[in-house]
């Protein structure tokens, strides 16, 4: 652009999904499972708290 050689990127986010310059879907599995995780990660504490009581339906 204006003369300047533009950045060749492997992959990119583009409306929430990654794209890859060889077309594969493994970096979007693997960022989709890390997504995944540190949700899981967050959610931990609330699942584990002695506190808070769940009713026996969503125990099953």
């Amino acid at each position: 652009m204006n003369g300047e050689k533009l950045e060749e990127a492997t992959s990119f986010r583009y409306f929430g999904a990654t794209i890859s310059n060889d077309c594969s879907s493994i970096a979007e599995a693997g960022i989709r499972n890390a997504m995944t995780n540190a949700a899981m990660a967050r959610l931990s504490r609330l699942w584990t708290s002695s506190s808070i009581s769940f009713p026996p339906t969503t125990l099953l």
